[in-house]
């Protein structure tokens, strides 16, 4: 026969227990509404079974607890990491390009490679109109040197954003290592504890989640999670990461092991830096390159070498790298380049006498001696202006297999300081140059350079070319800068958005929400006073019983 007191207290007792439990985890939840990566957790409650079968009636053997369930979507975590991802990469791609706009300002606001270009020009039509005036000579010597002090520093500071996003992906590699090896830790820890038949880890596996959302924000992957819960990480190509236990450390070198000679330089001179697995670390070097996976994909390492640029080692000129920062730099070299030859040529005149070796310069300042043999512009060469090296003028001396030198935007330089040693004046007859005769008020050498402001020209190098005039290549550089700061202003735009909105499809399912835990922690409290009162109840019960026996 069934003991109905007994069930009664028995089912109170456990009513009581299992709304303990549950106002215990809502205490948790609340305590831990601003811990980030948290997952709300949620008792499950089920009906006890029943011992052995009755032929009486079975009223129930009350409420048990069973598992505390971690409210996570697999799915929703892995899109709140590729928005994270690319978020932080369109991130970083905007703070850089946003620092490079300013230096090709247009507001008038500082002096640029463009305002030195028009200011230089003008003063040579200043003083092709009065080509005796000294001051006139000296305005242009000082527009010369405004100009070539524009492109060296605004080519250096182009060099140093590039060294700067060298410099952080080293740094973000760093960081790389820590959390894959925390995951691999986490992953160890996890393992073990569900293995023994507890419950599920649930306080590592918020701690691995924030690590692989941390992990997401730096580069791309891809994760799949084992059956024995632990969490495998590769990449796009298939290298992994982390397995089980094991986690690779990747290391940032700039003296690869697949890398034999001389590896091309960067735009400031050193070398770029290449993301690699050591397969022989400890014994030697055996090195797995990376960079190009990684730079594929997002988070702020993808970002820095999109923007840094990849140099294969076959390559031997910085400019034939990739990325956004060399492709500003090389307009600013074809810039560099064109002064260096096209207008050295025509401030040095005609050839006027073609049968002499080297170029025999046919214009002349007010003493009457001819330019130096690099004309207006120069560069700074192991310590020393340079000067001609094979006899035959300026341009056959820009070749890097003549002087080795990577990039002339940073030495240039101009070739005259007194103002009575510019060359204005042309004559155009033949003959050994001492022969020729140049008026203090002859004006054609600065008309010839004066025209060239406005003469179509071919502007290369590496892999960029523009035929155009200097205006035409300026502008289109700032263009080209805008139009890419604007695109990663958009894009890191879009990418807020939708990580934004990832965020609250993660907090829909996952966040504590401190209205409903209050409402439930009221529910719960009123059933643990309603168990309370059946055992008040069930005493009461026996009590009459026993008095009316």
């Amino acid at each position: 026969m069934v003991n109905f007191s007994a069930k009664i207290l028995n089912n109170a007792v456990a009513g009581m227990r299992a709304q303990q439990a549950v106002i215990a985890n809502t205490g948790n939840n609340i305590a831990n509404v601003s811990t980030p990566g948290y997952a709300r957790r949620t008792v499950e409650l089920q009906t006890r079974a029943s011992g052995s079968a009755s032929a009486f009636i079975d009223v129930g053997n009350g409420v048990e607890v069973g598992a505390i369930r971690r409210l996570s979507d697999a799915f929703i975590e892995k899109a709140l990491r590729e928005t994270g991802s690319d978020k932080f990469s369109y991130s970083v791609q905007k703070e850089f390009l946003s620092r490079l706009e300013p230096l090709f300002s247009l507001t008038g606001e500082r002096a640029t490679i463009g305002s030195t270009l028009t200011a230089f020009f003008t003063s040579v039509e200043d003083l092709a109109a009065n080509p005796a005036s000294l001051e006139l000579r000296a305005n242009l010597i000082a527009r010369g040197e405004d100009l070539t002090n524009s492109i060296s520093q605004t080519f250096k500071q182009v060099a140093a954003l590039q060294q700067e996003a060298d410099s952080r992906i080293a740094t973000d590699i760093g960081v790389v290592n820590s959390i894959t090896s925390q995951i691999a830790s986490l992953n160890s820890s996890i393992k073990q504890y569900e293995a023994a038949g507890n419950a599920t880890d649930n306080d590592n596996r918020d701690h691995r989640d924030t690590l692989l959302q941390q992990l997401a924000e730096k580069i791309s992957f891809n994760s799949v999670e084992q059956s024995d819960g632990a969490v495998s990480i590769f990449l796009a190509n298939g290298f992994t990461l982390v397995n089980g236990q094991t986690s690779r450390a990747l290391e940032v070198t700039s003296t690869p092991s697949f890398v034999a000679g001389t590896q091309p330089p960067s735009l400031s001179g050193g070398i770029l830096s290449s993301i690699v697995y050591d397969y022989d670390a400890g014994a030697g070097s055996s090195h797995f390159d990376l960079t190009q996976v990684i730079k594929s994909g997002g988070g702020s390492v993808g970002g820095l070498l999109q923007l840094r640029g990849f140099n294969d080692s076959a390559n031997t000129s910085s400019f034939e790298a990739d990325g956004a920062l060399v492709a500003v730099a090389s307009r600013i070299e074809a810039v560099a380049r064109q002064l260096l030859t096209q207008i050295n040529t025509t401030y040095l005149g005609p050839d006027r006498d073609a049968g002499t070796v080297g170029h025999q310069p046919s214009s002349g300042d007010l003493n009457g001696n001819n330019p130096s043999v690099f004309g207006l512009f120069t560069f700074e060469y192991n310590g020393a202006a340079s000067r001609d090296v094979n006899g035959d003028g300026l341009p056959n001396d820009l070749a890097s297999a003549v002087l080795g030198i990577d990039n002339f935007s940073s030495i240039m330089q101009l070739t005259i300081s007194d103002p009575t040693a510019v060359a204005a004046a042309r004559d155009a007859s033949t003959g050994p140059p001492a022969a020729a005769v140049y008026p203090p008020g002859d004006g054609q050498n600065m008309d010839a350079l004066s025209a060239l402001s406005t003469t179509s020209m071919t502007f290369t190098v590496g892999s960029y070319s523009l035929t155009g005039t200097f205006d035409q290549i300026y502008n289109e550089t700032v263009s080209h800068i805008g139009n890419a700061a604007s695109a990663a202003d958009i894009n890191a735009a879009v990418a807020e958005d939708r990580y934004a909105a990832a965020a609250n499809r993660r907090d829909e399912t996952s966040a504590v929400s401190l209205d409903e835990e209050f409402t439930n922690l009221i529910k719960y409290q009123k059933a643990f006073q309603a168990s309370a009162r059946m055992i008040r109840i069930a005493s009461d019960l026996l009590d009459e019983m026993v008095r009316l026996i």
